[in-house]
């Protein structure tokens, strides 16, 4: 009953096997990617002292750059997950609102509402808020991109199987919320869109 139009409507995917991060990247692993790029512009009071808070301040194509480069670090095709993905690895099957389930959010299960004026550290409200896949930091936090162009009406027209949104687009699709949104921005199947370019102390 919560949902907007471009929620709307509710429908069966199929996706293949997939593996995805357990926790939003964090300030250590970004910090390693410029380090090794040699890109030393990167830096800002939000992240000094908070190596294993999730990185802040990134674009999207800042993202898709540091998923390059994890992927030549590690042999494996490592990229943003489509939303269809993300929402999968959030909510899991059952039709659950949250990752942890369909209780109000609140100060155990995840950072939101400006209660603590930043960012956690990752995974610090393991397990209580996790997905059903383990995964942690999906409500709350910060907003993080995936791979897709947003679409308005995508989801009534979108494949049955494993979708990728649309070819193109004027904005990119975030997903999860975060540390300055209030609870009705933090249920799964909410999808905010911004400039590719965009960057603030929520995006993650």
């Amino acid at each position: 009953p919560d949902a907007f139009t471009d929620e709307a409507p509710q429908h069966k995917l199929f996706l293949p096997e997939y593996l995805i991060g357990r926790h939003p990247v964090t300030v250590f692993q970004y910090t390693a990617f410029m380090n090794a790029v040699g890109n030393i512009s990167w830096a800002g009071s939000d992240v000094r002292g908070k190596g294993n808070h999730p990185v802040t301040q990134v674009t999207w194509e800042n993202a898709l750059a540091f998923c390059r480069w994890a992927s030549q670090q590690t042999g494996r095709n490592v990229r943003l997950p489509s939303e269809a993905e993300w929402e999968k690895a959030a909510r899991g099957t059952d039709r659950r609102i949250y990752p942890w389930g369909n209780q109000t959010p609140d100060n155990n299960l995840c950072n939101f509402n400006r209660s603590l004026r930043g960012t956690t550290p990752v995974g610090r409200y393991s397990p209580a808020g996790d997905s059903p896949y383990g995964c942690a930091d999906m409500a709350g936090n910060v907003w993080e991109w995936v791979a897709d162009w947003y679409g308005e009406d995508y989801y009534h027209r979108s494949p049955e199987s494993n979708p990728q949104g649309p070819s193109s687009g004027k904005y990119r699709v975030l997903r999860g919320g975060a540390w300055g949104n209030d609870g009705y921005y933090l249920r799964s199947a909410y999808r905010v869109r911004l400039n590719p370019v965009s960057l603030n102390y929520f995006l993650g």
